[in-house]
């Protein structure tokens, strides 16, 4: 063999070498872009529950500030408070 052939073929296994971990090391990052845009999309599906709950809450508050009916029915419900001349009956079921 002429020392040009073994030159070739030692510098064709040494890119073939170099390729390989140029794209092990390509892919890896690429496998950690993919999981972080899941992250980001988890993250953007639970902000959007989130400010919806937030929303609510805001509604409800100034219901609350302003609404003396809702807070009368907010008082009853939760606090199961009533009128002087009202009974109340409270059921509980077992769930069986």
């Amino acid at each position: 063999m002429s020392t040009t052939r073994i030159l070739n073929f030692f510098f064709l296994i040494v890119f073939l070498l170099a390729s390989g971990f140029a794209l092990s090391h390509l892919n890896g990052r690429y496998d950690k872009l993919v999981a972080a845009r899941e992250s980001e999309q988890l993250a953007k599906s639970q902000l959007a529950e989130l400010e919806a709950k937030i929303g609510s809450k805001k509604s409800s508050l100034e219901r609350l500030n302003h609404d003396p009916e809702y807070v009368e029915k907010v008082i009853r419900q939760k606090l199961n408070y009533a009128k002087a001349e009202e009974t109340v009956f409270k059921f509980e079921f077992d769930d069986r």
